[in-house]
């Protein structure tokens, strides 16, 4: 059975990530909330009896706190969903020197040690799957998310080098870049945005989609598949690449 690491494995997306994933896989779930990490373990726990499920402390603002996770894992990996934590929208283009440290060292330079740490320390089976959820903002910038708009390019050119790095060992590392997504969060927003303008909820997804080809979001499902699919021999000869789960929105070749 293989051994799948999944990082902020109590979000909305690593929780349904590590259901689907929890039948035919050994799991180690890391999370910076250990209330809300205990809860998902015992879920998980409860319902597969083949499986092991393993739980560790990690919050990527804290180098210690990466570090030790690391150490913690016990089993060499054969594959690794990499969630980081969530980058606050901004309109501001020019953010003041510490602002900007503090930006890449919680959301790309301490996050990055965990990969770091793993690969150093002989922790991944040769054939490891990596698998990055992105943004679109990897790919198209958008206007309200400018801190994204660097930090998500500095995520993809560090999956481009260490697929070049990781190959020989025959170690995919790919890179998906969400779109909209139906999670219970953002369909409770959407929600609350329609009685806001008194419009029934249908009517204002109409609106919501109408510059997305496909004319809808993805569903926590896609998401889930899309992940799934590159865990497995889809990913054989595939790596390096920024794919767009996005509906058709990013026009670009």
């Amino acid at each position: 059975m293989k051994n799948v690491l999944i990082s902020c494995a109590t979000s909305g997306m690593g929780c349904e990530i590590a259901r689907e994933l929890s039948v035919d896989t050994n799991l180690v779930l890391a999370a910076r909330n250990q209330d809300k990490l205990a809860l998902l373990g015992s879920d998980l726990k409860s319902t597969q009896t083949r499986s092991s499920i393993q739980t560790l402390p990690l919050d990527f603002f804290d180098s210690e706190s990466v570090d030790n996770c690391t150490s913690m894992v016990s089993e060499a990996l054969d594959g690794i969903v990499f969630i980081i934590p969530r980058i606050q929208a901004s309109t501001v283009v020019f953010p003041d020197d510490q602002e900007w440290q503090e930006l890449y060292s919680n959301y790309f330079i301490k996050p990055l040690r965990l990969l770091k740490n793993l690969v150093e320390s002989g922790k991944l089976n040769r054939g490891c799957k990596i698998v990055m959820i992105s943004g679109i903002s990897s790919k198209s910038a958008l206007s309200h998310y400018a801190q994204n708009n660097c930090l998500r390019s500095a995520w993809v050119g560090q999956a481009k080098t260490m697929a070049l790095a990781l190959g020989e060992q025959g170690i995919s590392v790919n890179t998906i870049s969400l779109g909209g997504v139906m999670t219970d969060s953002y369909t409770e927003k959407m929600q609350n945005k329609a009685k806001d303008r008194n419009i029934c909820f249908d009517d204002l997804m109409k609106n919501e989609v109408s510059n997305v080809p496909l004319r809808k979001y993805a569903t926590v499902g896609n998401v889930v598949a899309t992940v799934t699919a590159l865990l497995g021999p889809m990913a054989d000869h595939l790596t390096g690449q920024n794919l767009m789960l996005d509906g058709g929105f990013f026009k670009g070749y």
